[in-house]
């Protein structure tokens, strides 16, 4: 069996036109070093909160890696010609994708690199539960794994952009030893299990400290919703108890978690959709009822594009409660009045301090 990566001289132009604009366009310390294997195979592993993530990672390996990405979603615009020069295993989130473990257990048993993030995507910054791919494959494959930290990844591609310099690391791990293959199916699912959790306490261990104290500081938050309905003077309107909002945490959540609802109209294109990221300006129940209209299709259509990110049962919780609020705003709309969509975050941070947020609070930042 070859071990020839594929792509290969196009990658290998890619790691060296990366490298110039790295030391151009960022300051970026890297450490660790010595932990990285002389030869393949292995499994790079690393946060991901960001973007610039990936290319730190194809650019400061010494060996060209085949990376795992998404294939379930139309890449970003901004990234899209990236992804599609440098090449990817793409692999369907949330469905059981043989053919791309497939794919991604012959380069490691090819003797080459795999690089993956394990969070498996970028939706929430504090959802660092690693998924089980990682583990697995190293159970099936014997491949050890190289765990990296990066920091000073929000907002660093607009500011190295605008030749701000961003302060960027890369703190390279020690090697993390194959998983057990142990000869139960039980007992290898609880190797996995036990190994991911592992690997994200190593990874977390190496991102640099101010990043995990921006992640501490916040000890709780709490998740509420609730619309606001008035008359065009002003005057507040009594909603009917028929037309309340169930799940008023969950749907919360979705609001303030945008990338939920900018992928629908940026990457899939459904700019019908776009209007109700300006819930918090926005007050006209047509253009609402417009939007979320638009988004209940995609949501339906596609129940795996929510289960995945927030769980199967909050999935059918949020769709229900955007349902209500749908019928709430169509109510709103046929009275003549106005509407206001108020989804509250409130934040418990060290020291007592609290504050809460209505306009979406957790989103993407290249």
């Amino acid at each position: 069996m070859s071990n020839r990566v594929r792509y290969f001289y196009r990658r290998q132009i890619s790691q060296r036109i990366g490298r110039v604009l790295q030391a151009a366009l960022t300051r970026t310390t890297i450490t660790g070093l010595e932990n990285i294997p002389r030869r393949g195979p292995y499994i790079a592993v690393g946060n991901h909160s960001a973007a610039i993530e990936v290319a730190l990672l194809v650019v400061n390996l010494p060996h060209v890696p085949e990376l795992i990405g998404n294939g379930d979603v139309p890449f970003d615009p901004t990234f899209n010609f990236m992804a599609q020069w440098y090449r990817f295993i793409p692999i369907r989130r949330g469905h059981i994708d043989r053919e791309a473990l497939r794919a991604a257990r012959e380069v490691l048993e090819q003797g080459n690199v795999l690089g993956i993030f394990p969070e498996g995507g970028i939706w929430d910054h504090h959802a660092d539960e690693a998924r089980p791919g990682v583990a697995w494959l190293s159970q099936q494959t014997g491949a050890p794994i190289l765990p990296i930290g990066f920091g000073g990844m929000f907002g660093a591609i607009g500011n190295a952009m605008r030749l701000k310099r961003p302060r960027l690391s890369m703190s390279i791990g020690q090697l993390i030893p194959p998983v057990p293959n142990p000869p139960s199916v039980r007992e290898r699912r609880a190797a996995i299990n036990d190994a991911s959790q592992e690997i994200m306490r190593r990874i977390h261990a190496l991102m640099p400290v101010e990043t995990r104290a921006s992640d501490s500081q916040v000890l709780e938050e709490r998740y509420a919703f609730r619309t606001e309905i008035t008359m065009p003077d002003g005057l507040p309107v009594f909603v009917p108890p028929d037309l309340e909002i169930p799940y008023g945490e969950d749907l919360a959540y979705y609001f303030h978690h945008d990338v939920l609802l900018e992928v629908v109209y940026r990457n899939y294109k459904l700019l019908e959709a776009k209007p109700l990221s300006q819930y918090a300006t926005l007050t006209d129940p047509a253009k609402l009822g417009a939007a979320l209209d638009a988004a209940i299709r995609f949501y339906e259509g596609d129940p795996i594009f929510l289960g995945y990110r927030l769980g199967y049962n909050r999935a059918e919780r949020v769709v229900e409660a955007l349902r209500a609020l749908r019928a709430q705003i169509a109510w709103a709309e046929l009275q003549g009045f106005q509407v206001r969509v108020l989804p509250e975050r409130t934040i418990m941070k060290a020291g007592g301090q609290s504050e809460t947020l209505i306009a979406a609070s957790v989103r993407r930042n290249y």
